[in-house]
């Protein structure tokens, strides 16, 4: 099944953003899942532990609205396939007066499975063809993102880009700015990119 009925197409809209206190109004933002529940964080597999992880300090500061919203996406992203996000995706942005030129994937939550890096690939590659970047980060060097239709930083750890939690610059490394409407390195910057601990 690919078509969505209009109740369906009203819930996958009622779930995805356009900017936030960092990020421009011309990015989409949809999440595979809430950090209560994040694959990464279970793995073991967070630099710092999760100790520091941004996604649950907003899920903190914002405890009555924010965890169940991402656990809504989390539904979402499990109950329709690829091509039907693809497709919502798409009549989402092209509603939109302003013109939308990328994908944020995951600023909760990461990729719970293989399956999941591929169904992402699917929607990117879909994007693409509107002229969207798909981008995001990732923290589970246990999957393979070799053949993949987005552009993904590990976090921590070198995949197309690399985003590194450092104290302080070594002096080496471009820097985060920490705003990304002024900065896009994260959108295609294939080498590594410090952002200091805050």
């Amino acid at each position: 099944m690919s078509s969505l009925t209009d109740e369906e197409d009203k819930e996958i809209k009622a779930h995805v953003s356009f900017g936030n206190s960092k990020l421009p109004k011309t990015t989409m933002i949809f999440n595979m899942g809430a950090t209560v529940d994040c694959p990464s964080d279970a793995l073991g597999l967070c630099h710092f532990n999760s100790k520091i992880c941004y996604a649950k300090a907003a899920e903190r500061q914002y405890h009555k609205i924010c965890p169940q919203y991402r656990k809504r996406q989390e539904n979402i992203w499990q109950k329709y396939s690829a091509i039907q996000l693809a497709k919502a995706f798409v009549k989402i942005i092209k509603s939109k007066r302003i013109k939308v030129d990328a994908f944020r994937f995951n600023e909760s939550g990461d990729f719970w499975s293989q399956e999941c890096v591929k169904k992402l690939s699917v929607i990117a590659a879909w994007l693409k063809i509107e002229d969207i970047l798909t981008y995001g980060y990732t923290a589970r060097k246990d999957l393979d993102f070799s053949k993949v239709c987005f552009f993904v930083l590990g976090s921590n750890f070198l995949l197309d880009g690399e985003f590194r939690t450092v104290t302080r610059p070594s002096g080496l490394h471009s820097v985060c700015p920490g705003d990304c409407k002024v900065c896009t390195l994260c959108q295609g910057y294939d080498g590594v990119i410090e952002v200091i601990v805050h």
